[in-house]
């Protein structure tokens, strides 16, 4: 009898563990087509990094807000540059929304990017913009909690290393979850502004 119990709660378990994965497939099936990234969905890691005035700034001080991250170094002879550049325009499509949006743009280059290099650089972009940079045990905390990969690459033809790095942007929505992903080839200022103005709605 106690046999026979434990088979039913098993079947039980093994049947509502199926009709969550069916519902979960279901969810990104029939939302894949209506966002322009690629759904992720969970609960973004918090952390604690220093901004380009100097202040600690933590993630979840923007709770409410739409948060856009990527990551990048100041002297990124290219990706980072265009990054950025499509998040300004992103926040040019947005109109009145603006102020629902932070960019954060994280640095995996601690040991170049200094509090004073990122005050220069990321205002150039847009003044809303924030650059965080921390040191090289923190950076790598939080690219680790956020499967970002960085690595040093020394060429003879760059006087100093670059960076290998994750060019994605990553995408938080208000309530603090990760929630899109956008591949450097997914990086389309219309597109990403037309899913912030989704979500917002």
């Amino acid at each position: 009898m106690k046999k026979r119990h434990t088979t039913i709660i098993t079947l039980l378990i093994l049947t509502l563990l199926g009709w969550g994965l069916f519902l979960y497939q279901y969810f990104l099936l029939e939302n894949k087509d209506k966002y322009h990234g690629f759904l992720y969905y969970k609960q973004a890691p918090n952390f604690t990094l220093t901004d380009h005035n100097g202040k600690k700034v933590t993630l979840s001080e923007f709770r409410g807000k739409l948060i856009l991250i990527n990551w990048g170094y100041t002297r990124c002879p290219d990706i980072c540059f265009t990054t950025l550049s499509v998040l300004r325009d992103v926040m040019k499509e947005l109109g009145e929304l603006e102020n629902r949006v932070q960019v954060v743009f994280v640095t995996i280059d601690p040991e170049m990017d200094t509090v004073e290099k990122l005050g220069t650089y990321i205002p150039y972009f847009n003044k809303s913009f924030i650059g965080l940079t921390g040191t090289p045990q923190e950076i790598e905390k939080v690219a680790q909690e956020y499967n970002v990969f960085y690595l040093k690459n020394y060429s003879d033809s760059w006087p100093e290393y670059l960076m290998d790095h994750t060019s994605s942007v990553y995408l938080i929505d208000p309530q603090g979850r990760l929630f899109l992903i956008y591949t450097y080839d997914k990086l389309d200022s219309k597109a990403i502004a037309k899913d912030i103005k989704k979500i917002l709605k």
